[in-house]
């Protein structure tokens, strides 16, 4: 009796190991965002969610080129991992900014931008990574 109640614990350990190992790896896996800017036309782009840190520059870049209305000048600023990013805007440039939330994120970009010159910077995108 107890060779036949081992086997068939082995058996059930066996079938909830991967399962459990499997939700372990997703909850684990790392999700990218990232924000571009356009000096010249002023246009902003922001990416989440992305897989890889490139997947993330090139989608910010994509956003931003898509707003410049064929300036086609975007750089990626920043980039992201597992929080939230923004982009604030003023009469001096962009400044990019993370944090654990929208609003920490949008107040770390206010900050960055209020150091350039010229000020009136108001946050203009922001999103999270899930």
């Amino acid at each position: 009796m107890l060779p036949k109640l081992f086997s068939k614990l082995v058996v059930v350990t066996g079938l909830t190991l991967p399962i459990w190992g499997s939700a372990q790896v997703a909850k684990a896996q790392t999700t990218y965002g990232a924000t571009a800017y356009s000096a010249t036309s002023g246009a902003t782009g922001i990416s989440w969610n992305h897989d890889s840190q490139r997947g993330a520059l090139n989608a910010a870049v994509a956003a931003c080129n898509e707003e410049t209305g064929g300036a086609d000048d975007c750089e990626a600023l920043t980039y992201n991992t597992d929080n939230c990013g923004a982009i604030a805007l003023g009469e001096g440039g962009a400044g990019a900014g993370w944090g654990d939330d929208k609003s920490a994120a949008e107040a770390q970009a206010l900050a960055a931008c209020s150091e350039l010159e010229g000020g009136s910077c108001k946050v203009k995108l922001s999103a999270c990574n899930e």
